[in-house]
């Protein structure tokens, strides 16, 4: 990824906020940092209680001390000594490690720059009440983007975007308090949200969460509500539904809260619920009959509720509709192909749901790219439909690509990873009859799944060592001490990845059962016997060889 030489403007803002003695580079030095950012601390602050206003402004500290401070000396210019030039060599090694990717450099310089800022108190921080401003609909550009024209393109735009709001943030005293950029951080935050850039997003509203607090209506309430749609999918739906409902106390009663509530509700498996929220969102809306909208979010309700002969028609309808209304809206229609092949494959009519969720792939692919979640979600269900129609061989194919889809997201987690390598060990390379080296194709995508667990701390627990332990069944699979020189060294490759998982799943199977958080004493057994099977494959490895081979392993 090629990131524009213009931040160079962000980092002469820098050097002039670390110039500065007053207590204006406090609020803009964050902003500042938060938009050259790579990478950072995936979870927000949860707690959104308003901050106090202040009922008069507070003016800055310039009165002179009484003479009974005055007995020892004090240190009154505290930005005299600052090392200028060392300042702007860091700031631009900081720019550097950003146009690079280096987010190691990058989190050490920061620190350091942000370490380097003149010593104050907090006296000094407190500032009065942020200037009212506007929050409208129309300043909102970047989120209003559809974002359909290809993932290189939309790529594209994107970081074009994150220029322009590097160029506001620099141009700017006052960081986030300033309306214009905490307005720009909101729009820039919902337009990673549309291209499922979640980490991204997450620093941006981790980052002005107090700003909006701040500021009260409408901005909290936006905040909230954009919040909640970053955490559905973070795949972390109980917050997203407190968010949710703290939206619906603030605010009089509306469809758009109210059907985001029965989205929610419906991925939490509360479908009930969730039908009561879009039939709710249907009557406050003034909907005699039902439109487009309702009949999708009721529709997948009734899927959910297995009521699928009342659900299928409805999700039929909108579909045509929404084909007929906006026929080049192919996220969204792509996203109804997907329900509909979602209903046909519960109902049992898999050739129906191939050819759905085909529609859904071809459309997301062309539009938003492989990459997206909402690509891998269309490959997940056209695989699932496959197996059951009894087409194995295509069937794998979109469960290679659904496993390294999930693997390299931003919101990764361990469980849909977990079942879909039961579906390759046990709906598909079995009962199809294919040869296991078609499992060794899982190979790359699990190591690019295994690192990114372990750079977002995923691999630590329990759920980890249950992920850990089938890939490793997986690679052993593959793995057999048999055939030429060539293939004996590609199993002992993967002998000893597997090895190494079972390493690392072992000490958390025993953590977990010792806590008593789950007993997971068989998966431990489990796990000794496929080391033993290891070593009697290696063994028989080296017998053929006369050696000893070892390969590395990257991590």
């Amino acid at each position: 990824l090629r990131v524009s030489p213009r931040c160079t403007a962000t980092r002469l803002a820098m050097l002039q906020v670390l110039r500065r003695r007053a207590f204006p580079w406090a609020a803009c030095f964050p902003a500042v940092v938060l938009i050259l950012r790579k990478e950072a601390p995936l979870f927000a602050p949860t707690s959104w209680r308003r901050s106090p206003r202040f009922k008069h402004t507070l003016r800055a500290l310039g009165n002179e001390l009484s003479p009974v401070h005055t007995e020892f000396p004090r240190a009154l210019v505290r930005s005299a000594h600052i090392d200028k030039q060392a300042v702007e060599e860091t700031a631009k090694a900081l720019a550097q490690s950003v146009v690079e990717g280096n987010t190691y450099k990058f989190e050490a310089l920061s620190v350091v720059l942000r370490s380097m800022m003149p010593p104050d108190s907090g006296a000094n921080q407190v500032r009065g009440p942020p200037p009212e401003a506007f929050l409208e609909k129309a300043d909102l550009v970047w989120s209003e983007h559809d974002y359909m024209s290809g993932p290189q393109e939309n790529l594209r735009i994107l970081q074009g975007f994150e220029a322009d709001y590097a160029r506001l943030v620099a141009s700017s005293q006052e960081g986030f308090r300033d309306p214009n950029v905490l307005r720009g951080a909101m729009d820039l935050a919902v337009a990673y949200l549309k291209n499922y850039a979640v980490d991204k997003a997450d620093r941006l509203f981790s980052a002005i969460e107090p700003y909006c607090m701040e500021r009260g209506l409408p901005w909290d309430v936006k905040w909230l509500q954009d919040c909640a749609t970053l955490r559905c999918k973070q795949a972390r739906q109980p917050e997203a539904a407190v968010l949710l409902e703290e939206v619906a106390k603030r605010t009089p009663p509306h469809p758009a809260t109210l059907n985001n509530l029965g989205t929610v509700y419906n991925m939490m498996h509360e479908h009930e619920k969730a039908q009561e929220y879009f039939e709710a969102a249907m009557e406050v809306a003034g909907h005699e009959a039902p439109e487009k909208d309702d009949l999708w979010n009721i529709g997948i309700a009734k899927k959910n509720l297995k009521q699928y002969d009342e659900a299928l028609p409805m999700l039929v309808k909108a579909l045509e509709d929404w084909k007929r209304d906006d026929p080049t809206d192919d996220v969204t229609i792509a996203k109804l192909h997907d329900t509909v092949g979602s209903c046909y494959d519960l109902m049992g009519r898999p050739d129906e749901a191939v050819h759905e969720f085909s529609q859904a792939r071809i459309l997301f692919g062309r539009s938003i790219g492989a990459d997206s979640p909402l690509y891998g979600s269309a490959c997940e269900g056209l695989t699932k439909s496959l197996m059951h129609a009894g087409r194995y061989e295509e069937a794998f194919d979109r469960l290679e690509e659904t496993f390294l889809n999930n693997a390299a997201k931003d919101a990764i987690h361990p469980t849909p990873l977990y079942e879909l390598l039961g579906y390759a060990l046990e709906d598909i390379v079995g009962p199809g009859h294919l040869d296991t080296d078609y499992l060794g194709r899982l190979e790359g995508p699990i190591e690019i799944a295994v690192k990114n667990m372990i750079h977002r701390g995923l691999d630590q627990d329990g759920n980890a060592a249950v992920v850990f332990e089938r890939m490793a069944q997986l690679l052993m699979r593959c793995g057999m001490a048999q055939g030429d020189d060539e293939q004996q060294e590609i199993a002992a490759r993967r002998r000893q990845f597997a090895r190494y998982l079972l390493e690392r799943a072992m000490p958390l199977l025993e953590q977990t059962t010792k806590s008593g958080e789950a007993d997971l004493s068989h998966m431990s057994a489990l796990c000794a016997m496929e080391m033993q099977i290891l070593d009697s494959q290696d063994a028989l490895y080296r017998k053929s060889l006369g050696s000893s081979v070892a390969t590395a392993l990257p991590f």
